[in-house]
């Protein structure tokens, strides 16, 4: 069995990673979160008192953890799968460096569906060209931290750059734009829809996650990627490279 440390471990996707390590081969040796504590699988909020052996760290925790990670990843030399969305411009520089000593992982959606909606919106917006408007809706529970998704901020830089992209636009709409929508509400594990609307027709793609379970499959597939991956900076792209 592969070895994983999870970040953000007693949270919901954490528990989800836990719950289905072995249906990839893996079993989970340790975690970080808030409240410390013995066990099968050991818990810390200190990465000084870190003594498990893994091969792997995953995270699906916070942005105000970064530190840590990077201090774990960088005095053990294993691989990581950064999970975990909201990050600003330092924090994303800060993973850019990381990168180039040990190999890191990072997308907004560990989902490969997401994936393939994303192949999708770029090979409809290059077919329909420049006069639809597109907006992108994102549907998430009521405890999620970051607005926009950092899926929906995934898909919106598939398809235009972050300056011609709205969020919650307010008043009229400019051409060009690419519009972000949130809605916040109840259990919803993930829904996004990318709408191209032209003057006499409209296209939709659209993905739902139905069970936090596909994005644990997605991590645990990123975590096989980079147990054989030079140092880099990788994402969901270079994962579906190297399954088709």
């Amino acid at each position: 069995m592969k070895k994983a440390f999870i970040f953000g471990i007693d949270g919901r996707m954490g528990k989800m990673l836990v719950q289905s390590a072995a249906d990839y081969g893996y079993t989970v040796v340790g975690g970080f979160d808030k409240t410390p504590r013995g066990g099968d699988i050991p818990v810390y909020n200190d990465t000084n008192d870190i003594k498990v052996d893994f091969d792997v760290i995953i995270d699906f925790s916070n942005p105000y953890l970064l530190s840590p990670i990077i201090g774990l990843t960088e005095r053990v030399r294993k691989p990581v799968v950064i999970a975990t969305t909201g990050y600003n411009a330092s924090e994303l520089h800060a993973i850019g460096l990381l990168a180039q000593r040990v190999p890191v992982f990072r997308s907004g959606n560990m989902s490969l569906g997401i994936a393939a909606t994303k192949a999708a919106a770029v090979a409809a917006k290059a077919v329909l060209g420049d006069t639809f408007d597109i907006e992108i809706v994102e549907k998430h529970h009521n405890q999620k931290l970051d607005n926009p998704s950092g899926t929906a901020l995934l898909l919106a830089d598939a398809l235009s750059s972050r300056d011609n992209q709205v969020i919650n636009r307010e008043g009229k709409r400019t051409h060009g734009e690419v519009g972000i929508t949130s809605v916040r509400g109840g259990g919803v594990v993930g829904e996004h829809e990318i709408g191209f609307y032209g003057e006499d027709e409209i296209v939709t793609i659209s993905h739902s996650a139905r069970s936090r379970k596909l994005f644990a499959a997605g991590a645990y597939k990123a975590a096989d990627f980079l147990l054989s991956a030079k140092p880099g900076l990788y994402d969901m792209d270079d994962l579906v490279k190297t399954l088709l």
